[in-house]
């Protein structure tokens, strides 16, 4: 039975916030004593008892602490890739070759995110500027008003591939990003067909490395990977990916 590889982003992927939380919903993630992130019961329950041949493999932009608050249901998965695709975790230990190359590109453009940093600190409008990880910088709009002055000051100011989602921008490089991560793991997967789910810009990269990409329709106009699967529904975006997978696993 040939092997399917799960590559999915997590946030409003597979996982929601508390902001949008349902009746039903399992909560998958605490912050500071409180319930912050959420999973639906059928999500929970396919990923608990994925079929043999299925592999998941989460590839997020969170940092390996932010990774580590989530809860998926115990067995689902044994890899992922955080930090956007600079740090592989295997069994719960960082692969240090893999973060060690990563962070050669990294370490190339830590002055100009040391510089931006220096720059954005202590700005009223923002509430993080933080080094991920020691592989890209971040920050976070105290309001969504915000977002477009400083992307119009930064996008087209610096080497680094400015990216935004929602209130947060993220300034990378461009060596790393999650399509060299996901097609870095398949050198290993030579005969697995290869999943790729997300829903923002930043997955990109991954959903474009795929044999299939599973994605909401705000990204069908942005993609170019003719084979994709386009969630056009009002209902849950990660149910559609797990079902998605489990007809390509009954073909």
């Amino acid at each position: 039975m040939r092997k399917i590889l799960l590559a999915s982003d997590l946030d409003n992927t597979l996982i929601h916030s508390y902001k949008h939380k349902r009746e039903g919903d399992i909560c998958v993630e605490m912050l500071n004593g409180a319930e912050q992130g959420f999973m639906s019961a059928k999500v929970h329950a396919q990923l608990s008892s994925l079929p043999d041949n299925v592999e998941l493999v989460p590839l997020t932009t969170r940092s390996v602490a932010q990774f580590e608050r989530i809860q998926l249901p115990e067995g689902c998965y044994s890899r992922a890739i955080t930090t956007n695709g600079a740090i592989l975790i295997e069994k719960g230990i960082q692969n240090e070759k893999w973060r060690m190359s990563e962070k050669h590109y990294a370490d190339e453009l830590m002055p100009l995110m040391e510089k931006l940093r220096a720059e954005l600190d202590g700005n009223e409008k923002l509430n993080v500027v933080r080094i991920v990880d020691e592989m890209y910088l971040y920050i976070s709009c105290a309001k969504p008003e915000y977002v477009g002055e400083f992307m119009d000051r930064y996008s087209t100011l610096t080497e680094l591939d400015v990216m935004l989602s929602g209130r947060k921008i993220y300034f990378l490089p461009p060596e790393i990003n999650k399509g060299k991560a996901l097609k870095r793991l398949a050198q290993g997967e030579k005969d697995a067909f290869i999943f790729a789910a997300g829903d923002s810009t930043i997955d990109l990269p991954m959903l474009e490395a795929a044999d299939l990409a599973i994605i909401p329709e705000a990204l069908d106009s942005l993609l170019e990977n003719p084979n994709r699967s386009v969630f056009k529904g009002d209902g849950d975006f990660a149910e559609f990916v797990i079902e998605t997978l489990i007809d390509k696993c009954k073909k």
